[in-house]
């Protein structure tokens, strides 16, 4: 396999870390808002101390969950109010210490409860459960005229299908921010499995991510943080959308589409949002990045510069993986449509990165992150039919 340059937060070079300390430094961000936002209720104030004396490790492990990080980050961003962020993370994280085993006392939670998250199962209320009662021995719920029932009496659904380890497809979303759309071609994320069944989905999406592991293993080695759950929003047989959210790292929304090389565009492509979306957390990156506006070379409006980036970092391992399964003579990678895509690729790169260059104030981080993407891209261009480079470059 064709040995490509590194670059950071794409294509990693063995041992390298970085991304992994950047994506715990988020789960420990939102564990910061999570401890001030508890004040106001000591005795679980107390407790979440209390299980993080017994184990240090226990909360910000349970913050690589969507349902807990996603809003506590919206909380961060002022998207939503404190106490409709405790109400999403509350029953989730009483359940997971009691059974962890961490909770030190019994605590009532004496708010609203219409969903609790726990491993691959999920609970709904409607209407609400009044209440939470959690235990070192296990958690009720008030459920008003039924009564207070163990939480494990009650039915569970099991909306996660795992695709490979860490990843799930999952037919329930529990994002504030999902039907918040900037694309002008979308009206938000609602949850659709396009008249698909959920095999179908699995087995689509586990061919997609076959074809990136066989292409990009750099690239995979960081599969785990950056992407933990694919939600579906319908059938496209004609095109391909998907999303993402600064606010929910290791979220993805994809329309399912009948080309495996298409599907494993979509992974690629939000994984490498999730990346970049948690560095932004950390790092402005470009400090003219949302004040800055250009044209986009993917898009049909008009893009701040951070824009421009994250389509540019989105697509430059796209652009590897299309480079890599040509080279394999993969079966999919061969013929006219494959060779048009790979070109058009590498051109929307070409012209990103060269209004990133031309634009951008880059901070530190920013410039490595840009110049190791410039680098990867030359790297692309020159593997490409000599014929064929001058399709590749900038304008003028």
């Amino acid at each position: 396999m064709t040995q490509l340059p590194a670059a950071f937060l794409t294509l990693p070079a063995p041992g390298d870390s970085r991304f992994a300390s950047i994506e715990r430094k988020v789960r420990l961000l939102a564990l910061r808002q999570l401890l001030r936002s508890t004040e106001g209720h000591p005795a679980l104030y107390e407790a979440l101390f209390a299980a993080t004396r017994a184990d240090k490790a226990v909360l910000p492990g349970l913050l690589a969950s969507p349902d807990l990080l996603t809003p506590l980050l919206c909380l961060e961003a002022g998207l939503i109010p404190r106490e409709q962020a405790l109400a999403s993370v509350v029953p989730g994280l009483l359940a997971a210490l009691v059974q962890r085993g961490l909770l030190p006392h019994a605590l009532i939670w004496e708010r609203p409860v219409e969903l609790l998250v726990l491993g691959t199962q999920a609970w709904r209320f409607q209407p609400p459960a009044r209440a939470l009662a959690a235990f070192p021995g296990g958690v009720e719920l008030d459920l008003g005229e039924a009564g207070r029932l163990p939480l494990d009496t009650l039915p569970a659904t099991q909306p996660f299908s795992p695709l490979v380890p860490g990843l799930h497809l999952s037919t329930l979303d529990s994002n504030p921010l999902a039907m918040t759309e900037a694309h002008p071609d979308k009206q938000g994320n609602a949850l659709d499995l396009g008249g698909r069944s959920e095999s179908d989905w699995v087995a689509a999406l586990q061919q997609a991510l076959a074809l990136v592991q066989q292409a990009l293993p750099e690239w995979w080695a960081e599969l785990g943080p950056s992407l933990r759950r694919i939600v579906p929003v319908g059938y496209q047989p004609e095109l391909h959308l998907s999303a993402s959210y600064r606010e929910a790292p290791g979220l993805a929304y994809l329309t399912l589409h009948p080309s495996p090389i298409t599907m494993a565009e979509a992974i690629v492509h939000e994984a490498q949002h999730s990346r970049l979306n948690c560095l932004l957390w950390l790092d402005a990156v470009l400090e003219n990045g949302w004040t800055d506006w250009t044209d986009s070379p993917v898009r049909p409006d008009l893009r701040p510069l951070m824009g421009v980036l994250l389509a540019v970092h989105a697509f430059v391992p796209v652009a590897a993986l299309h480079a890599r399964l040509a080279e394999a003579g993969h079966p999919l990678a061969q013929g006219p449509d494959f060779a048009r895509r790979r070109l058009q690729v590498l051109s929307g790169n070409a012209r990103g990165l060269a209004i990133v260059q031309e634009r951008a104030r880059a901070t530190a981080l920013g410039r490595i992150l840009v110049d190791e993407l410039a680098r990867l891209h030359q790297a692309l261009v020159a593997r490409v039919p000599t014929a064929l480079q001058s399709d590749v470059l900038p304008p003028g």
